[in-house]
């Protein structure tokens, strides 16, 4: 069975974040109105690289368990998971925070573990590293 782009690009990207653990948050932004919303979020000192860049758009669902100020806030994991439009079940922690319905795009789940929990499930996620400049 082939697998989609977006599930190869999750797979990629959590070959990055592997080396994000032990990280930490430099800083988030978000921006939510009309009809597009994103979350631009920036790690530091990870193992491989100054810093890694995450940025998600078309975001559906964003948490933040802590207030504004998370800057320098460890990160213990992260992760993307692939949602699919149809097919396979969604893990059941994803689905409590988007409904399925028909018509709905393949989705990306970021989760961040640490003092500060991150999740988010967006229509698009980019990973950039600092040496990608």
């Amino acid at each position: 069975m082939l697998k989609s782009e977006v599930e190869t690009a999750c797979r990629r990207y959590n070959q990055i974040f592997a080396h994000c653990e032990g990280s930490f948050i430099d800083s988030v932004a978000t921006y939510f109105g009309g009809k597009i919303g994103y979350v631009d979020l920036k790690l530091t000192q990870c193992r491989n690289w100054e810093s890694v860049g995450v940025l998600l758009e078309g975001v559906r669902c964003f948490s933040l368990s802590e207030g504004d100020d998370i800057s320098g806030s460890f990160v213990d994991e992260i992760s993307v998971t692939y949602l699919p439009q149809v097919g396979s079940p969604w893990p059941e922690q994803a689905a409590k925070l988007v409904a399925r319905f028909d018509g709905l795009p393949e989705l990306r789940w970021l989760r961040i573990v640490g003092p500060t929990a991150i999740n988010a499930i967006a229509t698009k996620v980019v990973v950039y590293t600092s040496s990608d400049g």
